[in-house]
């Protein structure tokens, strides 16, 4: 996760839940049942469960002290590695989830940035795959990720990873557990996903942005 989010935590329980059963889920990741029910409850819980939970399901818990050692969690920075005067840009970092395929972080003007409204925190960016789904995303573009959902809301364009391959596509998600995947063609038959089938699909933001060149070339 881009940055910590409880809300975001039971969503991903809510999903798991939902394809495998309170039980299912728990012994899938680990955890006993009772701290599986607490979590899908909502009831407050002490930091050292938190992380017991966050740790059991593979993802990471960002404390502020932590974030502070990566010069570029999408922060203000003075000085990119190359030298480069960057005061009036804003430092976004790969996707640490996706293939790497381009440097690990690009240069975003913070004007512009502000002006959109995402949470600069949340935002991740990719290369796009040679095959993509969406039609206004082509291959090598630069795609701007808000990662600030564990899952979508609406049908939208996201990246995705299917068994590990890196895709874009539209998704949505008419209720926990179930996923429907499409592209382009409306004549291409939409996936419907359900249950465990989508333990292979892997979310990583929605697409926010797409362009060809990087920012200040």
């Amino acid at each position: 996760m881009a940055q910590f989010d409880l809300h975001k935590l039971r969503d991903i329980a809510d999903e798991g839940i939902a394809r495998h059963g309170l039980r299912g889920y728990a012994r899938k990741v680990g955890l006993d049942v009772s701290t599986m029910r607490s979590l899908r409850d909502g009831r407050d819980m002490q930091i050292s469960k938190v992380m017991e939970i966050t740790a059991a399901m593979g993802l990471s818990l960002e404390l502020r002290q932590a974030m502070k050692s990566d010069p570029c969690d999408t922060q203000r920075s003075d000085v990119d590695p190359s030298g480069t005067d960057t005061s009036a840009h804003i430092c976004v970092a790969y996707h640490c989830n996706a293939p790497q395929t381009g440097p690990a972080h690009i240069f975003f003007d913070s004007e512009w940035l502000a002006r959109q409204g995402w949470k600069l925190q949340c935002l991740r960016w990719i290369i796009a795959p040679t095959a993509t789904s969406a039609l206004p995303v082509t291959s090598g573009a630069i795609c701007l990720l808000d990662c600030a959902q564990a899952w979508p809301s609406a049908h939208a364009i996201w990246a995705y990873l299917d068994a590990g391959e890196l895709k874009i596509g539209y998704l949505s998600r008419p209720e926990p557990g179930t996923l429907l995947i499409s592209g382009r063609d409306p004549a291409q038959q939409t996936r419907h996903l359900t249950g465990p089938a989508l333990d292979t699909i892997t979310p990583l933001g929605r697409v926010v942005w797409t362009g060809t060149m990087f920012p200040g070339q």
